[in-house]
């Protein structure tokens, strides 16, 4: 029975093969979120007040955290970026101005930027910036390199301390695979 089994399933294989065609398969993956914990940003002295300062932290992707999609004639997109306060810090609110690039470090090219935010002088307190983005933002060609380097630039009167956030990243993608 076993071998009848394995006979007939590999008929469709040879089929296929004599007769030219190859076997492939599509998925469309419409939630992926990638979130990079702990994303330490240095403190800034405050010896003297002299308004907002920037700081910029990153961290990298590299081709063993992307390998699926290089694999397979992936299309990813970015849909959302989410910064949230972690550790002691109770929230966010003195990020003014925050940006989010993606780039690929071996490419001249400029990087890709994912977020731009605004805090605007009403805004509630919250431990989160969460901008989801009007039109998805395509990082298929960044996903396909050896490594991909995710910057986040932060401006305000920020804490005398190092601190730390969680990144994320919330993506969909469309792969492809021909065997």
């Amino acid at each position: 029975m076993t071998v009848t089994l394995r006979l007939c399933s590999t008929i469709p294989v040879l089929t296929a093969l004599v007769s030219g065609c190859s076997p492939s398969f599509e998925a469309d993956v419409p939630d992926i979120e990638i979130t990079q914990r702990g994303l330490k940003i240095p403190g800034v002295p405050q010896t003297t007040p002299v308004g907002d300062i920037s700081v910029t932290s990153s961290f990298a992707l590299s081709s063993c955290n992307t390998a699926w999609a290089r694999k397979m004639n992936s299309d990813i997109l970015v849909h959302q970026v989410r910064i949230v306060a972690s550790g002691s810090l109770p929230d966010l609110d003195f990020v003014d101005l925050a940006r989010v690039t993606a780039a690929n470090p071996a490419s001249p090219e400029s990087p890709t930027e994912l977020l731009s935010y605004d805090r605007s002088e009403v805004a509630p307190s919250s431990s989160d910036i969460d901008v989801s983005m009007s039109a998805p933002i395509d990082i298929t060609a960044l996903w396909s390199t050896d490594q991909a380097v995710i910057e986040l630039q932060v401006a305000g009167q920020l804490p005398e301390q190092d601190w730390t956030v969680d990144l994320t990243l919330r993506l969909s993608g469309k792969m492809a695979y021909d065997f």
